[in-house]
């Protein structure tokens, strides 16, 4: 890459700024460019123009690290890597489990999906170990893979076992909006707020053997199915985790409503379901969810009302 195409990447990144930000800060970021690119190969400059850009795309839509919308993000993206790791996990584990119709054959499909199947888990444990650590270029990165993957494991199971996957045609939408969701909190969180990742090791640890728990849950109620709701039930603790996670964030509590974003997309795809036709426990779920976002926003519309500076007489 010669300095000339450096230059036009550094002005294609610039665009992505609001025009009046670009003309305040535009020298401050071409000399950040220049720094961070100096002894970068065509890589390196490529990754650094997509962070600038990155940053553009923050400012307009109003997730930069000075507003809490950002702050919010930058708690939950650690927690929805846990979460997809568990999830991925679990769809291995799924895809082998005892009386599972699905298991694909020995065709080119068939094989494809469980390369996929193989390959989602070790994607989503590397980003984790990656978030771990510390190296968020390395983990969002690697969440590109493997949010595509978990995009195409639908159709690739479609064409593996068509007869026996006609149930999934319905939830088709969800299996492109959750991995879509997931990757999208962790790409738009400020890099600048992601930090050390010492003090978030606790709430990954937590968050991740949550994720585990209710997929662990889900998975033994089918063959296990609990007295009340019928083998669906546990989908439903999806919603309660959600609920509880509303009702404990506030602008003091970053983490509670960090780990309310990154659950969002497992609440989607575990309980929408459960809505078409409504059930006894989606109708509970879907109540849990709406009282609790509804207490949020009234507290959260409080604190702007208090803190609201007084109007001149």
């Amino acid at each position: 890459m010669t300095q000339q195409d450096s230059s036009r990447l550094l002005r294609w990144a610039l665009r992505f700024h609001p025009a009046a930000y670009r003309a305040e800060h535009e020298a401050e970021l071409s000399a950040i460019y220049v720094q961070a690119t100096q002894d970068a190969g065509p890589l390196g400059r490529l990754r650094e123009a997509f962070d600038v850009a990155g940053h553009g795309l923050r400012r307009r839509t109003g997730l930069g690290s000075d507003r809490m919308a950002g702050q919010v993000l930058a708690q939950a993206a650690p927690l929805a890597v846990a979460v997809a790791a568990g999830g991925s996990v679990a769809n291995l584990l799924w895809l082998f489990a005892p009386g599972n119709k699905i298991l694909p054959s020995s065709s080119l499909p068939g094989v494809l999906v469980l390369v996929n199947q193989g390959l989602m888990p070790l994607l989503w444990l590397a980003a984790l170990a990656a978030v771990w650590t510390g190296r968020w270029t390395v983990a969002r990165a690697l969440v590109v893979p493997a949010t595509l993957l978990r995009m195409v494991d639908l159709p690739l199971l479609l064409a593996a076992h068509p007869a026996g996957t006609g149930a999934l045609h319905p939830s088709g939408v969800l299996h492109l909006a959750v991995p879509l969701l997931t990757g999208a909190v962790v790409l738009a969180a400020p890099r600048d707020l992601l930090g050390s990742p010492g003090a978030r090791h606790g709430a990954i640890v937590g968050t991740t053997a949550l994720a585990v728990l209710l997929w662990a849950a889900q998975l033994f109620n089918v063959y296990q199915p609990v007295p009340l709701g019928g083998p669906r039930t546990t989908q439903a603790l999806w919603a309660g985790v959600l609920a509880v996670a509303l009702l404990l964030s506030g602008r003091d509590r970053l983490l509670a409503a960090g780990l309310a974003v990154a659950v969002f997309p497992g609440v989607l795809q575990s309980t929408v379901p459960l809505l078409y036709p409504l059930s006894p426990v989606g109708a509970v779920a879907l109540l849990l969810v709406v009282l609790s976002s509804a207490v949020s926003l009234l507290r959260a519309h409080r604190r702007r009302v208090r803190a609201a500076p007084p109007s001149a007489a």
